[in-house]
C-alpha cells in the first residue's frame, strides 16, 4: 500500500507540472434556457466525469475529437439535446434538457381575496425568504420542490393552494390580515424569522460540504486523467489505481447524497413545526392578550421545562455536521412548549381573579395540556426518527475511513464519526429520560439483595472493577415494593459511578450500599472514598447536562435520570462530598 501511495503521489506531481504546458478543448454545458449548468458530471466520448463550474465550464484534456462527438451527464434527469464542436477553436458546447418532476415549481402567481395597495410580499416557502410586488410572478431559475402547506405570507393568511403540475405552475390565494390579526400573531411572525435563520445556515452547511466533496472528486478525476496518460505504470497497476479511485468517488458520492437526504428530512421537520404553530387556536391568543394586560410578570418558570429547552438545544449542537437544523427546530419547539406552560401558570392566577370564569379557565387549561401531550410525543417520534439516518452516517464514515487514504477525506470522515457516535450516545440517554418520565409504575415486592448482587455481578468485566470492594449492609426483615425496572437503572447507575470514578491514589476502594427501614420511610445510602465533589459543583450535578469535567464523553444526563426515575417512584435524593475523601449518596421512599 505504501507504494501504491508513493505512485499516485509521484504521478500526481509529474503529471501536473505537464498540465502547466498542455491545453485542451473547452467545454461549456447550458441547459434548455441557455444557462450555465454548474455541478453536474459530464462525460465527452466516453471519458471520465468531469464538474463543470459555476460558468458550466471545464476543460476536456484531448487535443482533437471524433466526430460524430458524443457527450452524457450522469444524473438520469439529463438528456442532451444539441452537441456542437467547433476544431479550430478548439471549443465544445453541449446544450441540454431538464426533466421535471411532476411536483417541481417554476412561478408562483398570488391572488388577492381583496385589493390592497401596491406593497411587496415576504414570501417564506420551506425556510427560504422571497420578495416579491404583489402584482408580480415569484419565478425560480432551479425548480423548487412543491410541499403543500410550506408557504407563509407575513401580514397575509394563505386560504388555497392550487398547484399545475403540467406546467409546473403554483396559484396561491391570500386573505391580508387585520392590524388585530397581526399584533395577536407576533409570536408566529418571531418564530418565522428563526425558521429563515435556520434555513439560511443549513443551506450553508450543505454547501461547505459540497464544496469539500467536490474538490475531492475533482482531484479523483484529475488523477484518473493523468494516470490514463502516463506510460510509467503497468497496466495492472493502472487498474488497480482506477479502481481504488473509483471506489473512493463513489463513498465520496454516497455521502453526498446522505447528506442531501438529511437535509430535505430536516426541512420537512421544520415545516410541520411551523404548521403547529400556524393551527394555534383563539385560545392562544386571548390567552397571550390577557398575559400583556398583567400588571406583574412572574419571570420564575418551571425547573423542568427549562431543563427541555437544554434537551433540545442539546440534540441539535450535536447533530451540526450532518443535520444542523435539528437543534434551532428543538429550540423553538421546546420555547412553544415553554410559552404554554406560561400560559397555563398565568390561567391558574386568573382562576383565582375571575372566580364567575372557573369551569372556562379548567377547559382552556385541558386543551393547553393536550398541546403539551402532542408535543411530548412529537420529541419522542423525533428522537427515534433521528436515530435511522444517525446509523446511516455511521456506516458509512466508518466505511470511508476504511476506504478513503487522502489525509483531509480521512480527517472529515474522523471528525464525522466522533460527532455522530457523541450523538448516538446522547439520544440513547434522551430515550432513557423519556422513558422515565412516561413509564407507568408497576410496584411489586423486591428481592433487594439479590437484585444488587445481580447488577455487581454484570460489571465484573469493567475496568477499575478488581481494586473495588462492595460492602451490602440489607437487612433479612427488608419489606420493599417498588417498580423493578426503575429501580433495578438506578442503583445500576450509583455502582457504575462507583467503579468508573474510584480514585486511583487510593490503595483500596470501596463502596458501601446500606438499605434500612425507619419511621415509615425506606432509605437507600450509597458511600464511596473516591475523589469527592468540589463545593462548587455540588447545587448543579442533577441538573441536565452539568458535568463536572467539561472533556469527559459522558453526555450529563446520568444523575439528572437517576433524580427524575426516584421521584417518579415518589422519592427524594440528596448528596452530600468532600473534595478528596468520597460521597454519600442518600434516597429517601416515603410509604
Amino acid at each position: 500500500m505504501k507504494s501504491l501511495f508513493f505512485y499516485i503521489i509521484a504521478s500526481f506531481c509529474v503529471l501536473f507540472s505537464h498540465a502547466q504546458t498542455s491545453s485542451g478543448i473547452q467545454v461549456t454545458v447550458v441547459d434548455q434556457n441557455g444557462r450555465p449548468l454548474a455541478g453536474e458530471p459530464v462525460s465527452i466520448q466516453n471519458s471520465d466525469y468531469f464538474l463543470p463550474d459555476k460558468e458550466g465550464e471545464f476543460t476536456l484534456p484531448e487535443k482533437k475529437l471524433k466526430i460524430p462527438v458524443r457527450a452524457e451527464l450522469r444524473n438520469e434527469l439529463y438528456s442532451v439535446l444539441e452537441v456542437a464542436y467547433f476544431e479550430e477553436e478548439d471549443r465544445l458546447f453541449v446544450k441540454v434538457n431538464r426533466t421535471y418532476h411532476p411536483d417541481d415549481i417554476l412561478q408562483i402567481r398570488f391572488l388577492l381575496t381583496e385589493s390592497i395597495s401596491d406593497q411587496n410580499l415576504h414570501v417564506n416557502i420551506s425556510g427560504s425568504i422571497y420578495e416579491v410586488p404583489v402584482k408580480d410572478v415569484l419565478e425560480f431559475n432551479a425548480p423548487l420542490r412543491y410541499v403543500p402547506a410550506s408557504i407563509a405570507v407575513s401580514g397575509f393568511e394563505v386560504v388555497e393552494e392550487k398547484p399545475d403540475r403540467k406546467k409546473h405552475s403554483l396559484s396561491v390565494t391570500l386573505r391580508p390580515l387585520s392590524v388585530d390579526e397581526i399584533l395577536q400573531d407576533t409570536l408566529l411572525l418571531s418564530y418565522e424569522a428563526d425558521f429563515h435563520r435556520i434555513t439560511r445556515e443549513i443551506e450553508k452547511e450543505r454547501i461547505l460540504y459540497e464544496e469539500k466533496n467536490r474538490e475531492i472528486q475533482m482531484q479523483i478525476m484529475d488523477l484518473h486523467l493523468k494516470l490514463a496518460r502516463e506510460d510509467e505504470f503497468t497496466e495492472e497497476q493502472r487498474t488497480e489505481l482506477k479502481r481504488y479511485l473509483r471506489s473512493m468517488e463513489k463513498v465520496l458520492h454516497d455521502n453526498s447524497e446522505a447528506i442531501r437526504k438529511s437535509e430535505k428530512r430536516t426541512k420537512e421537520a421544520i415545516a410541520k413545526i411551523r404548521m403547529i404553530i400556524l393551527e394555534k387556536d383563539s385560545l392562544n391568543m386571548l390567552a397571550q392578550a390577557r398575559i400583556v394586560e398583567m400588571e406583574v410578570q412572574q419571570a420564575v418558570t418551571e425547573k423542568s421545562y427549562k431543563e427541555k429547552i437544554k434537551v433540545y438545544a442539546s440534540i441539535i449542537i450535536a447533530l451540526l455536521i450532518v443535520a444542523l437544523v435539528i437543534y434551532f427546530l428543538a429550540v423553538r419547539f421546546s420555547q412553544q412548549k415553554h410559552w404554554l406552560k406560561e400560559v397555563n401558570r398565568k390561567l391558574k392566577i386568573m382562576q383565582q381573579e375571575l372566580s364567575g370564569s372557573i369551569r372556562e379557565i379548567s377547559l382552556r387549561k385541558a386543551q393547553i395540556e393536550d398541546h403539551n401531550n402532542q408535543l411530548e410525543l412529537f420529541v419522542y417520534k423525533a428522537s427515534h426518527d433521528i436515530k435511522g439516518p444517525l446509523r446511516s452516517i455511521m456506516g458509512l464514515t466508518q466505511l470511508g475511513l476504511l476506504d478513503v487514504k487522502d489525509a483531509a477525506a480521512q480527517e472529515y470522515f474522523t471528525h464525522i464519526h466522533k460527532s455522530t457516535q457523541r450523538l448516538d450516545n446522547l439520544l440513547a440517554d434522551l430515550l432513557k429520560l423519556t422513558r422515565a418520565k412516561q413509564a407507568e409504575i408497576e410496584k411489586q415486592e423486591l428481592d433487594l439483595p439479590a437484585m444488587v448482587s445481580e447488577i455487581i455481578g454484570s460489571f465484573r468485566n469493567t475496568r477499575h472493577f478488581d481494586r473495588m470492594q462492595f460492602n451490602v449492609d440489607i437487612g433479612e426483615d427488608i419489606v420493599f415494593q417498588s417498580d423493578e425496572k426503575l429501580l433495578y437503572s438506578v442503583i445500576q447507575n450509583f455502582i457504575e459511578n462507583g467503579i468508573k470514578y474510584c480514585d486511583p491514589k487510593k490503595e483500596q476502594s470501596y463502596l458501601n450500599i446500606t438499605v434500612k427501614q425507619e419511621d415509615g420511610k425506606t432509605i437507600f445510602l450509597f458511600q464511596d472514598n473516591g475523589p469527592g465533589i468540589r463545593p462548587e459543583h455540588l447545587p448543579k450535578i442533577f441538573d441536565m447536562f452539568y458535568k463536572t469535567d467539561p472533556a469527559s464523553d459522558g453526555t450529563g444526563l446520568g444523575l439528572h435520570i437517576v433524580k427524575v426515575t426516584i421521584e417518579k417512584l415518589g422519592g427524594t435524593i440528596k448528596v452530600n462530598s468532600r473534595q478528596g475523601s468520597g460521597s454519600l449518596f442518600t434516597i429517601t421512599f416515603y410509604e
